[in-house]
This record gives C-alpha cells, sequence and structure tokens, in this order.
C-alpha cells in the first residue's frame, strides 16, 4: 500500500508543485498585498480598499457590467453552439468533418488577429457600414464598435469553440438507443430532445458554461479593444489600478473580488445544475 501512495504521490508531484507556482503563490501574494495601506514602504493592515470599491458606485458598475458580459456571452455560446454539437455529433454527412475544422479553426489564430479582425468587419470604414452605404440605407457609419454589443459579439466569437467542444464530447457519449426508446414509446423529435437528450447533455453545457464565464470575467485584449474604454470591466479595472495609477494595493483587492465572486458565481451555478440532474 505504502509504494502504491508514493507512486501516486510521484505522479500528482509535478503537476501539484506547478501549481503552487504559478496560481497559489501569486494568489497569497496578492491576497497580502490587497490589506496593505500602502505599497511599496511602510504600511498598515486595512480593509480599506475593499471597502473603497464596494462603496463607490463606478466600481460598482463594473462589476455589473462584467457579470453581464458573462452571462450574455454564455448564454449566447450556448444557443448558438448546441445545434452545431448535435449536428456535429448526429448527422452522418461526409462534410461534418468540415464543421468539425471551422469549429476549432478559430483556435488555431490568435486572439489578437481574431479581435482586430472585428475591428475590419465593425469598424467606420469597415464591411458592415460600407455594404450599409453601398445599398443607400445609411450615409453616416453607424456607431457599431466601443460599445457592449461590439465586445459581446468579439468575445462569443473567440469561446464559441470552448462551448461546442464541450457540448459535443457529452452528446456524443449518449446512448441512441435511448432517444429509440422514446420514439418507440410515442415521443415525437421535439418531446424527446427536451424529455431525454437535453437533459442527459447538461454536464455538457455546464461544462462549456463554467469555461465560457470565467474566460469571459477575466478577458482583457478583446474587451479592451473592441470596448477602447467605454465598456469598463474588472479586468481593464485591474490592469489601471496596478499598472497606471499605481495603486497595488487597491488593485490587488479588486482582483480578489473577482476570485471569490467567480467562485461564488460558479458554485451556485454547479448547485442549480446539480438539482437538475436529481429531477
Amino acid at each position: 500500500m505504502l509504494p502504491r501512495r508514493l507512486g501516486l504521490f510521484g505522479l500528482l508531484a509535478p503537476a501539484g508543485l506547478l501549481l503552487a507556482v504559478l496560481f497559489v503563490y501569486p494568489l497569497a501574494n496578492m491576497a497580502a498585498l490587497s490589506v496593505r495601506s500602502k505599497f511599496p514602504g511602510p504600511f498598515t493592515y486595512t480593509g480599506e480598499h475593499y471597502v473603497k470599491f464596494v462603496a463607490e458606485p463606478y466600481f460598482l458598475r463594473v462589476a455589473q457590467t462584467t457579470f453581464v458580459l458573462a452571462l450574455v456571452v454564455t448564454l449566447l455560446t450556448i444557443v448558438l453552439g448546441y445545434p452545431v454539437a448535435y449536428y456535429f455529433v448526429r448527422s452522418r454527412s461526409r462534410y461534418k468533418h468540415w464543421i468539425f475544422l471551422g469549429v476549432i479553426s478559430p483556435l488555431l489564430v490568435s486572439i489578437v488577429v481574431r479581435t482586430i479582425g472585428w475591428t475590419i468587419v465593425l469598424g467606420n470604414e469597415g464591411l458592415v457600414n460600407n455594404v450599409l452605404r453601398g445599398l443607400g440605407l445609411t450615409r453616416e457609419p453607424l456607431p457599431l464598435m466601443n460599445n457592449f454589443w461590439s465586445v459581446t459579439v468579439g468575445m462569443v466569437h473567440v469561446l464559441l469553440p470552448f462551448m461546442i467542444l464541450s457540448i459535443a464530447s457529452v452528446l456524443g457519449k449518449i446512448d441512441p438507443a435511448l432517444e429509440e426508446s422514446a420514439a418507440i414509446l410515442g415521443a415525437n423529435p421535439a418531446k424527446t430532445f427536451w424529455r431525454v437528450t437535453l437533459p442527459l447533455s447538461m454536464q455538457g453545457i455546464a461544462a462549456g458554461s463554467v469555461l465560457v464565464f470565467c474566460l469571459t470575467i477575466g478577458a482583457y485584449i478583446t474587451p479592451w479593444w473592441l470596448g477602447r474604454g467605454k465598456v469598463l470591466l474588472f479586468s481593464t479595472t485591474v490592469y489601471d489600478q496596478i499598472l497606471v495609477i499605481i495603486d497595488w494595493p487597491f488593485g490587488s483587492a479588486a482582483a480578489m473580488l473577482l476570485v471569490a465572486a467567480t467562485l461564488i458565481m460558479v458554485a451556485v451555478y454547479f448547485t442549480l445544475i446539480r438539482r437538475v440532474d436529481a429531477r
């Protein structure tokens, strides 16, 4: 038994050490920094930075915008990604592999390139405005950039593959005999989907939702480029506080609040998923 445990420890040790060095230590260091009155220099321990963040309406709007964006992007990726995943798993077409290639192709391109690409599409001289002017539907370019929805479109494009692959991995494990049994018992295709397929695929939706939600909350490049300072999120606020204003303790407090809020949201989400599965 002891050699087996030592072997298991040996297998887990490299990953555990890497996690401790690259995640636990920086997080603990940031938590300690967030309760310092100032940095660098002499300091006292205080919780004023957390109070400041919660008390000021500006930072509360930042938190609200961040979580609303994450929820909207998650819902849109579910709505757009589920049909694609379903087609990829259930279709017998010889062209479905092209669908898979189309799904993963954005992951082969830098996120910076994909984000700049939306500037070419949505900018004042971009594709959409040029088409609208060419058709005579508008004389002046529409303000399609630098707003909440431009950031939403960019984030959906960046994160949609994660949702599709998560759902497809679970849909592929569902036994088709279950759906055939429902049809034999008189269920039509729509009822079979709602009563059999969708509940069994909830784990895939849950996994994809957590990935998309967390990646959206922590995203920086896409919101910064497509929002241009008009869409204020947690990530841009932390960056500004630490590297622009040089207020490390307050920036660290904002980062810790983001981590705590994210963990709470994920815990609530998994609780709801478990209740749905229990039914």
